[in-house]
């Protein structure tokens, strides 16, 4: 009996040998996970010192980040990486891209890690809409903006108008950029523009035209999202706008000064509010901020990004959810939003004590939540992308060539629809 038991303790300890170290190797194991964004500025430092911050309290995952191009580019790289199966970890997404990123098959839903409603209570209603799709969450938010007027305000007094009111209407608006359009040295030629957003497809013009469009009391679809509907009176006379601004009025520059506004020779600029805290720093003049000026209705674009998880292995997918949990806290959602000018995701964040006390300081944030009530996403659907990009063409041949949107409005619209029927 005891040779029998103490052969048995042998085998034990023979086995535990072996198997104790394996346990240990994999509790201590460090995963390792590829992050992608495409911020800028300082933004992006801001941004990778929240990724360092995390990787330094927690030591069992490590996260590489990885720059990979603005919007477009880091866009196109992405689903190159998903459509060879070699997608990154985890990557931060433009506001309209999760539709496409669904469509690939190769997100993980936020239901495989909580209760998407319980989890999403603190988050605002249109942070909720940009990363829903087909009435399901898919990634978390992270940032959100929409769109300000900045203005010089030494640019105002100097030609007589009131520094502390902006222009409020479409009609405002024109008024006050002829009286600051300028020629200064009298050589026949416009030194100073009173206006400027941007203009081109591909740097991003939808941003604004498809605001200018809803306050317009246009749309871009029609109401159950079959076909696309940008050809009609409204659009047609929207774009006719911008080509009256440009070619008509000359108050809006189709070839701008660099860094126009901030040089100051454009006076007033369409603007994104996570672009304030960077102006702020950039310009010797008082920075105005106002609300965009209206039309027929109120509406201000919305801008942003969300944290998406892509499908690797189950361990890495957890170690994901951490790091995307960790980088969307109230806490860092506050810190996010005091340095950047990006509001507040989170309710709790909004109605914190700290928050109220940082409104006071900057009263000019206090436009930006303003127009929170009357913000709206675009729209979350596969074929925004494309129609986005058609439209964007579209507008800009019509511009540059000052010629009748009409017919270019009605050839992208059929275009649109042949992608809106192949995709959704």
């Amino acid at each position: 009996m005891f040779k029998k038991t103490r052969l048995l303790i042998m085998v034990f300890v023979l086995v535990a040998g072996l198997v104790f170290p394996l346990v240990d190797a994999q509790a201590n194991e460090v995963i390792t996970l590829n992050y992608w964004h495409y911020l800028s500025g300082d933004n992006a430092k801001l941004h990778e010192q929240m990724v360092h911050e995390f990787n330094a309290q927690h030591p069992h995952i490590q996260v590489d980040i990885l720059y990979t191009g603005n919007q477009f580019v880091a866009r196109d790289k992405l689903l190159a990486a998903v459509a060879g199966s070699v997608p990154p970890d985890v990557a931060l997404v433009d506001q309209f891209w999760p539709p496409l990123m669904v469509s690939t098959g190769t997100l993980v839903p936020l239901r495989n890690f909580v209760d998407p409603e319980v989890y999403l209570e603190d988050y605002s209603q249109v942070s909720k809409d940009t990363v829903t799709v087909h009435g399901e969450a898919w990634t978390v938010p992270f940032s959100l903006s929409n769109q300000i007027l900045l203005y010089n305000k030494d640019k105002f007094r100097e030609v007589g108008l009131d520094p502390e009111k902006p222009p409020t209407t479409w009609d405002e608006l024109l008024e006050y950029a002829k009286i600051l359009t300028r020629d200064i040295d009298g050589d026949g030629r416009t030194d100073e523009w009173g206006l400027n957003f941007t203009t081109r497809a591909n740097m991003g013009s939808m941003y604004a035209f498809v605001t200018f469009l809803w306050q317009a009391g246009g749309e871009l679809y029609s109401e159950d999202y079959s076909e696309a509907v940008f050809n009609d009176q409204t659009a047609v006379d929207t774009v006719q706008f911008w080509m009256d601004l440009a070619h008509k009025h000359k108050v809006l520059s189709l070839s701008p000064p660099q860094d126009g506004f901030e040089i100051g020779r454009i006076a007033m600029q369409y603007s994104s509010t996570s672009s304030i805290a960077a102006t702020r720093n950039k310009v010797d003049f008082e920075l105005g901020v106002a609300a965009l000026p209206a039309h027929k209705n109120k509406v201000t674009g919305v801008g942003g990004s969300s944290l998406a998880i892509f499908k690797t292995t189950p361990a890495k997918q957890q170690a994901a959810w951490e790091f995307v949990n960790w980088m969307s806290s109230a806490e860092n959602n506050l810190k996010w939003s005091m340095n950047t000018g990006y509001i507040p995701l989170r309710l709790s964040v909004r109605d914190s004590e700290v928050y109220h006390q940082y409104l006071k300081d900057q009263p000019h944030m206090q436009v930006v939540m303003e127009q929170s009530d009357y913000a709206r996403a675009r729209p979350n659907t596969v074929s925004y992308a494309d129609l986005s990009r058609i439209l964007g063409v579209a507008v800009e041949e019509a511009l540059f060539g000052n010629t009748n949107p009409e017919p270019i409005l009605n050839n992208a619209v059929k275009e649109a629809n042949t992608y809106i029927k192949a995709l959704d």
